[in-house]
Order: structure tokens, then C-alpha cells, then sequence
């Protein structure tokens, strides 16, 4: 009798124990999901405000604490697993269709940090998963050219504009703090009222501790929300508009590696789209990145002359020359005049590396006037980075032509960089895609007009749109709060070491 008696309670336990891991692993999924819904294309933005909790408090509370780092692995692998099979598809091989996976797997060597928290009471809980997110995100911007500053979480938010304007103050990085702190304090706020209901911790989390943070996380949302909606309202009223057009081609590859579409093909794909866009009163025309495989001041240069005299329209023209005896690249895009005159030519600053070299001439950053203010170019995965269109803006650009040669599953992510990159400095964006993308977005942030698609098209795309009102503080002032991200997590990776080498030191002491 006495047998059966022990027997059953440490089966319970078993049970229970067998019953709370299963459900830290659902939880663990479930932030994945929620993450990965929150990105486009799927676009349900408010889910990211809450998306890390379920996982949060599955490896505080239910996960074993040597299993702990299963949580943080699962909602990557749910998360950036389906992300990046979307966004490279087969663009890349099979390495990057599974990078997700093999990221997702890195992390259960990377989320060590429950024995810290419990260590030191969760006093640190909120800045640490601030400061691991957004300088892990700095670390990405920084040391991986292809990526940069893809997946970052504040893009979820691009179709927001009321939510977004003070990111021409603090930056996407400051915008990514925002967020995680919302998720952070949540987390700290459900772990301290289940360590009430039901006190089984090791190392509770202290109420008052988690309702100051919920305060301080209140007073700065409410704050970000009440300066966004400022911002917003008194964007300038008056500045100059002009009718743009987004000149879609519909062809996926680059000029100088197709080798069905010949050069004439191209130019007469341009010419009837120029005339088409002209028809419908746009002014300003957006080729995209690679259009032409031949500099236009040397190859057709009298018949794009003449394209920009009838049409009456100044149109930007992306192309590359590539020297394979010279052993030389170039990736550019110019500006052409109803007059005949070629701007100086923007040079690519960001080539995707390792299958692109960083083209001839890069690292200047023109600006052209034109009769409604100054423009710029940018060329593709330039928008995934922050210091091109913050120095074009500088220079003076209120309007920023770029060209792109995008890939399947890639052109729901581009939308949102460049709705950034014009938030950010205050500036008008239009974008054209090779096949897959278009857009028109204002100096807020409003996508005036946006077009992707999987499986690629031809379009032509006009709309009329303000120039910008930049330089902003941002342009100014740049990724200052990336560094301090990138510092915060150094230091504390850092104090978590010296807490648990003085923890084994108090331990041994005390046997």
C-alpha cells in the first residue's frame, strides 16, 4: 500500500513536468508564428507588440533551465525558418533557403541568459532583452553585408505612418528599443503575476519591480504615440509635387547576364513604357537597377535623348558595364533631362556580396536639381542600409529615385526598407523593381502607391508626391542609438560572466 502511494505522486510529477514542457515548446512556437505574421507579406503589424511573451515566459517558467535556450531557438526556427525560404527561395541555393534553420539552431548556444536573470532578481530583465535584440541587430547591420538590416523588427510597422514619425528623430534602431521594451516589460509583468497565483520559482520576480517597468514602458509608448501624431500633423503642407511614374520592365534578370532579351528589346520596353507613363502626366521617370546592360552616355544615347524630348520628362537609368578585360564593374544610375543633359552617375555604395564586386567609382553621393527641388538615386541594396540615403539627404535630396533587381519573395521586404529610409531623412521615395516591385512613398512614410508580386510583371506606375522637407535630426545625428544597443549588450554580456563566476565562487565557499 505504501508503494502504490509513492508510486503515483512521483508519476503526477513526471506527468506535470512531461505536460509543462510540451507546452513551453507550443509557446516557444507560437512566438515564431506570431513574428512571422507580424512580417509582410502577411502584414498583421500589431502582433509584434506582443510576439516574444509566449516565448519568454515558456523559458522562465515551464522550460527546464538547461532547456531554457530551447525557447529562444524555437521562435527563430518558426520564425526566420518560413522568413528567409520566402524571401531567397531558390535566388541563393539551398544555404540560404535553410538559413533560418541554421540560425534557429546557433541559438541554443546563444539564449544562456536565465541563470543571470535568476541571479540577479531580474533587475536587469527589460534592458538586457533591449540591448540583446536591438545590438544583435547593430552586430547583423555591421558584419553582414548580404542581410543588413533585413528582418529588423521595427519593419513590420512600414504601413503605419501614424505610429512611425519619430523615427526621423531616434532611427529604426530606436523605433526596434520601443518595441522590445513593450514585449520585455509585458513578459516581466506575466512572469511576476504568475509567480503570485502561483509561487513555485526558484527566484520570484518582484511585483513592485515589474509594475515600475510597466509605468516607465507606458509613459514612453504613450509619449512615441503622442510625438508621432504631432509630427505627422504638421509635416509641411506646401512643399512642391510632382507626378512620378515607376517604370517596371517585368524582366527578372539583370541586362548584362540575359541573354534572350536583347539590347533593342530593352530600349523599346523603356520607350513604350516612358510614353505610357508621360501620357499620364508623370514628370519624373524610375528605371530599374540593371535596365541596361551599357552606359547610355556612350550606347542609344541620341534615342534616349529623344525619349526624354518628347516625353518631356527627366528620367533616372539604371544600367552596369562590365569590362571583362579590364576586369572592371560599374553599377549606376543617372539622371537624364528633357534638355539632353546626363547627370553626374550614382554609384552603387552596397554590392551583394560574394556575388557582386563593389562597383567603380563608389562612395560619392550626388544630388541633381531639377525644377521642383534637388533628387538623388539609390540602387537596391543600398536601401538596406542607413548611411546612403541619410548622406544623399544631407546633401540636400528631397526626392530619391531608386532602381532595383529584386528576386522572388524579396519585394514584400523592400517596400519596407525604403518606407524607412524615407521616414527617416524626410524624403519622397520611388522605387522600381526588375520584375517583382513598385512603389511611390511620401516624405511620412505613406505608401502613395505600392505593387509586388511573386511571380513578376510589367507595369507602369504614376502618382503625384510631395518632395521632402529633410534634413532630418536623424540625418544628423544617424544610428547613435544602434551603438548604444550594440555597447549595452557588450557591457552586459560582460556583467552576466562576472555574476557567474562570482556565483561558483560563492558556492564553492559555502561547501
Amino acid at each position: 500500500m505504501t508503494a502504490i502511494s509513492t508510486v503515483r505522486p512521483q508519476a503526477k510529477t513526471v506527468g506535470l513536468a512531461a505536460l509543462r514542457f510540451m507546452l513551453g515548446i507550443g509557446l516557444s512556437a507560437l512566438s515564431g508564428i506570431l513574428l512571422l505574421r507580424a512580417f509582410p507579406p502577411y502584414g498583421i503589424w500589431p502582433l509584434v507588440w506582443v510576439a516574444l511573451i509566449p516565448a519568454l515566459f515558456a523559458q522562465y517558467r515551464l522550460l527546464p533551465r538547461r532547456l531554457s535556450s530551447l525557447a529562444g531557438s524555437l521562435y527563430l526556427l518558426f520564425w526566420l525558418g518560413p522568413y528567409m525560404a520566402r524571401q531567397f527561395g531558390d535566388a541563393f541555393g539551398p544555404i540560404f533557403t535553410f538559413l533560418g534553420v541554421f540560425v534557429a539552431f546557433g541559438g541554443l548556444f546563444i539564449f544562456i541568459e536565465r541563470r543571470f536573470h535568476e541571479l540577479t532578481g531580474f533587475r536587469w530583465f527589460v534592458f538586457y532583452g533591449m540591448f540583446l535584440w536591438v545590438g544583435q541587430e547593430m552586430i547583423r547591420a555591421l558584419a553582414i553585408p548580404m542581410f543588413g538590416t533585413g528582418a529588423f523588427i521595427g519593419y513590420t510597422q512600414a504601413t503605419q505612418a501614424w505610429l512611425v514619425q519619430p523615427v526621423a528623430v531616434f532611427g529604426v534602431y530606436g523605433f526596434d528599443l520601443l518595441i522590445m521594451l513593450v514585449n520585455y516589460a509585458l513578459a516581466l509583468g506575466l512572469l511576476a503575476w504568475y509567480d503570485r497565483k502561483y509561487p513555485s520559482a526558484t527566484v520570484r520576480v518582484d511585483g513592485r519591480q515589474a509594475k515600475h517597468w510597466l509605468v516607465v514602458m507606458g509613459a514612453v509608448l504613450t509619449a512615441w504615440i503622442g510625438m508621432s501624431l504631432v509630427m505627422l500633423a504638421a509635416a509641411p503642407k506646401d512643399t512642391p509635387t510632382v507626378r512620378v511614374a515607376s517604370l517596371r520592365a517585368g524582366l527578372p534578370l539583370a541586362a548584362h547576364i540575359d541573354q534572350v532579351t536583347t539590347d533593342q528589346t530593352r530600349f523599346d520596353t523603356f520607350a513604350g513604357q516612358a510614353r505610357e507613363a508621360a501620357a499620364q502626366g508623370a514628370q519624373v521617370l524610375v528605371t530599374a537597377e540593371m535596365m541596361f546592360d551599357f552606359d547610355p552616355q556612350q550606347q542609344y544615347t541620341q534615342e534616349f535623348k529623344a525619349i526624354a524630348r518628347e516625353t518631356n520628362t527627366y528620367i533616372f537609368i539604371g544600367y552596369t558595364v562590365v569590362d571583362q578585360v579590364k576586369q572592371t564593374y560599374r553599377n549606376e544610375m543617372v539622371l537624364l533631362s528633357p534638355s539632353g543633359e546626363f547627370s553626374d552617375a550614382y554609384v552603387k555604395n552596397h554590392p551583394v556580396p560574394p556575388y557582386e564586386p563593389l562597383p567603380l567609382g563608389a562612395g560619392v553621393y550626388p544630388v541633381f536639381d531639377t525644377p521642383w527641388g534637388k533628387m538623388a538615386a539609390m540602387i537596391c541594396q543600398d536601401t538596406n542600409f542607413t548611411d546612403v540615403s541619410r548622406k544623399l539627404a544631407a546633401n540636400g535630396a528631397k526626392l530619391i529615385a531608386i532602381g532595383l533587381n529584386e528576386y522572388k519573395g524579396d519585394a514584400d521586404q523592400k517596400v519596407t526598407y525604403i518606407t524607412f529610409r524615407g521616414i527617416e531623412n524626410h524624403t519622397a521615395v520611388v522605387a522600381t523593381g526588375s520584375a517583382y516591385f513598385s512603389a511611390i512613398i511620401d516624405p511620412s512614410g505613406r505608401q502613395i502607391k505600392v505593387n509586388t508580386t511573386y511571380e513578376g510583371s510589367p507595369l507602369v506606375m504614376v502618382a503625384d508626391v510631395a518632395m521632402g522637407s529633410g534634413p532630418t535630426i536623424y540625418s544628423s545625428i544617424g544610428d547613435v542609438l544602434g551603438w548604444v544597443a550594440l555597447a549595452g549588450l557588450a557591457f552586459y554580456f560582460t556583467f552576466m560572466i562576472i555574476v557567474r563566476i562570482r556565483a561558483r565562487i560563492t558556492t564553492r565557499k559555502s561547501s
